[in-house]
């Protein structure tokens, strides 16, 4: 278990509990599958979350720029839409998520800068099919199939 679970030691208490739990709930021995069964949903939900770094990552990896371009002041078009998506996700996919959050994080942006991304973004993926397809392939990357 401590080899799986690295956050906390409330974390890996709460997955021995679960085990334990579940042993009893279904009249079993704990077992090392039993083990390996439970920590893997809980570790893989842990893994399907969604954050502001997993989003920045994912839109760097996808535009095949760096972090620091990304979070940059630079106003160059693939940056700039690159940085937009980017707050686009944030806004969409984190649902408790403020926009002064989102425009920290993504190099220091205030809450309007976001909002106006936000826009831009919807407007585009609505008349743009290069950027659609942008805007989909990146979500593709974030939201697991099964959610």
């Amino acid at each position: 278990l401590a080899g799986r679970i690295k956050a906390n030691f409330r974390e890996l208490e709460g997955t021995l509990m679960t085990i334990i739990a579940q042993s009893t709930y279904l009249h079993r021995e704990i077992t090392v599958e039993l083990a390996q069964k439970i920590t893997e949903k809980i570790v893989g939900e842990e893994q399907n979350e969604i954050t502001i770094e997993k989003i920045v990552d994912t839109v760097c990896e996808y535009f095949n720029i760096t972090k620091d371009t990304l979070l940059s002041r630079s106003r160059k078009r693939q940056t700039v839409q690159a940085r937009q998506i980017a707050m686009f996700m944030c806004r969409s996919l984190i649902s408790n998520c403020s926009l002064s959050t989102i425009g920290s994080e993504l190099g220091g942006k205030d809450h309007a800068t976001v909002l106006h991304a936000c826009t831009t973004v919807s407007d585009l993926r609505d008349t743009d099919k290069t950027f659609r397809q942008y805007v989909s392939d990146i979500e593709k990357m974030l939201v697991p199939v099964d959610r």
